[in-house]
């Protein structure tokens, strides 16, 4: 944080007779040295050198603009899934490679966590003096990877908050040196990786981390739910040509958002949705399609016939919805608007995460984006068309 003067005002003085003498070289010296002093202390060069706290604990500069890059397990799926053909993931590479270069901090929140490497890594940033904190539904405790994983992470010093609520912490999100932040629909799971259909977007907008951070804090501090308090920093941000806006389920009334982005469709809307219970959004949809517009998606299949599903609902009213084709899960809580606005986090199109568990949602207007959700909504429309046979 740069240091400004608060001596902005100049004092002018009647000048009085004096005889000059020549500058001696130790004056000539002290005089510079002190240019030189007020320049770095304007500057800010001389911030930390005096005990100044806040400085010293601020978060480190990144970029004011920022960037996004989605990523996309589909591409690398194997079936069906074997642990020793398992190749390359780049959406796991990413995130470890962004754990191994921390320096100062490492947040994660998930509703799932099961995978060694990202323990291993995690351990090792632990090791090298980041510090290192995770948020995990106390759901999944009761598999023993999950208790095992977490177990290994408490082992070493590493604070792991559970939420014990019945309502789920289904955030899947980290924080990384204030300065990266991912989100999305993967849980930190083997299955998640490995088997199912699932998408994160990596973000470096300061603004955006800041918003992740708040949502953090509040969780790890023990506030869930209905108790945590609306008022994300920065919930529109500006980036470019882009816009990203930020929301937090239960307190920021999600649906409203949604809502909204459906009912200002001009051109298309399309989805791919793990649950999809929401009568609102079902009829928005429906309105849609009867102004002419394309509506079309895709239902994970265990999901699709459940009860309160709108799969029936949309499929009555004319709208080409279909079952996925993934023998696993089909994970994605994403929908896209005119080809350009990508809504899509934790966020499933239910009334538990509108009403009772910690979610997110991004609504990212940018056309790069959107092309990529749209590339993943091709994958999922055509896997549906011709459903994979994974046997035993």
């Amino acid at each position: 944080m740069a240091r400004t003067s608060s001596r902005t005002r100049s004092t002018t003085r009647a000048p009085r007779t004096r005889r000059s003498t020549p500058a001696t070289p130790m004056t000539i010296v002290l005089v510079l040295g002190l240019v030189l002093f007020l320049w770095l202390l304007e500057t800010g060069r001389l911030d930390g050198w005096f005990g100044d706290t806040a400085t010293e604990n601020a978060p480190a500069p990144v970029a004011t603009t920022g960037d996004f890059r989605a990523f996309f397990t589909t591409p690398t799926l194997v079936y069906p899934d074997r642990r020793d053909q398992r190749g390359d993931s780049p959406l796991l590479d990413a995130v470890i490679a962004d754990i191994n270069g921390a320096s100062r901090s490492i947040d994660v929140a998930t509703f799932d966590f099961d995978v060694p490497q990202i323990t291993n890594a995690l351990i090792a940033a632990k090791q090298r003096g980041v510090t290192v904190r995770a948020i995990v539904d106390s759901e999944n405790l009761e598999t023993p990877e999950v208790a095992e994983e977490t177990g290994r992470l408490e082992a070493v010093d590493i604070p792991v908050v559970f939420d014990n609520r019945s309502p789920f912490m289904h955030n899947k999100f980290l924080v990384i040196d204030s300065g990266v932040a991912w989100a999305g629909s993967w849980n930190l799971t083997e299955n998640d990786t490995f088997r199912n259909n699932n998408n994160m977007v990596r973000m470096t907008n300061r603004e955006i981390v800041l918003n992740y951070t708040r949502e953090f804090e509040q969780m790890f501090g023990g506030v869930f739910g209905r108790k945590k308090q609306s008022g994300t920093p920065y919930p529109q941000v500006k980036i470019g040509e882009a816009a990203v806006s930020t929301y937090f389920s239960p307190e920021d009334g999600v649906a409203q958002y949604v809502l909204e982005q459906i009912e200002n469709a001009k051109k298309s809307v399309r989805f791919m949705t793990f649950s999809f219970t929401s009568d609102d959004t079902a009829a928005a949809m429906i309105r849609k399609r009867d102004q002419g517009l394309i509506v079309e998606g895709v239902f994970e299949s265990q999901n699709a016939g459940g009860t309160g599903s709108e799969f029936g609902t949309l499929r009555s009213a004319g709208i080409n919805v279909l079952e996925d084709g993934n023998c696993y899960i089909l994970h994605h809580k994403t929908i896209i608007i005119d080809d350009h606005i990508v809504m899509t986090g934790s966020y499933n199109f239910t009334a538990s995460a509108e009403q009772d568990n910690d979610e997110n949602l991004l609504i990212i207007d940018d056309t790069t984006i959107a092309q990529q959700y749209l590339g993943e909504f091709d994958r999922m429309f055509a896997l549906a068309k011709s459903p994979l046979r994974c046997g035993q």
